[in-house]
């Protein structure tokens, strides 16, 4: 991929995890490359690669479109996330380093001196700092393969989370609280507590619909 190709994907990419382009929005490439600051042909070779990703539908003569979720969707990805990043935690578990495990304690104090988020802006920062400590752990497994699979999975787009009640204090502080254990698990070098424990936090974190009242 070009460097321009490269900075139109972040550019698009950013804009569809922050929620500045919503689910279902039309994206074309003349908009998209004055925004940016490139021709159409980076941002075409841009929008292949999020439509790989999964975060754009491209169709033939419609253009592109940010992904819409269903619930359905969301409950595959957390449960495909359960089972890949718990194998992932079993594997970092044997063998993780210090130095891994400083960044993820880092990383679990930056989450738990937020506090309560309920506002779009801390909303993001709750999520993009959740990503980190997710990655960091896939990155420790060691595993190339286990981190192309969950690279799409992983950074959720914000919108998606806003409109679930996922964002709930309680859900916040059990995520917090879970983090630690895992951080446990992977100090204590158990394996199966850590793809056990990491299993559990995906699955009873998952984002849930808001009820209608």
């Amino acid at each position: 991929m070009s460097k321009a190709a490269q900075r139109a994907y972040t550019a698009i990419r950013d804009s569809i995890i922050s929620g500045d382009y919503a689910p279902g929005m039309h994206l074309t490439e003349s908009e998209l490359a004055g925004i940016v600051g490139v021709s159409r042909t980076p941002v075409h070779d841009a929008l292949l690669r999020l439509k790989a990703d999964g975060l754009i539908e491209m169709q033939r003569n419609q253009g592109a479109r940010v992904k819409t979720y269903s619930n359905r969707d969301i409950d595959e990805i957390f449960e495909l996330r359960a089972y890949l990043e718990g194998y992932g935690a079993e594997l970092a578990a044997r063998d993780i380093s210090d130095e891994d495990i400083i960044q993820l304690e880092k990383i679990a104090d930056e989450m738990e001196v937020l506090g309560k988020v309920d506002d779009t802006s801390g909303l993001y920062e709750f999520a993009r700092i959740n990503s980190s400590f997710h990655k960091k752990i896939i990155e420790a497994s060691g595993s190339i393969l286990l981190t192309s699979l969950l690279a799409p999975l992983i950074d959720m787009p914000l919108v998606v989370l806003k409109e679930h009640s996922w964002r709930s204090q309680a859900n916040q502080q059990r995520s917090n609280e879970q983090h630690r254990n895992i951080i446990d698990a992977l100090k204590s070098h158990d394996p199966e507590w850590a793809r056990s424990v990491m299993y559990g936090h995906l699955i009873s974190t998952r984002p849930r619909p808001k009820s209608k009242s």
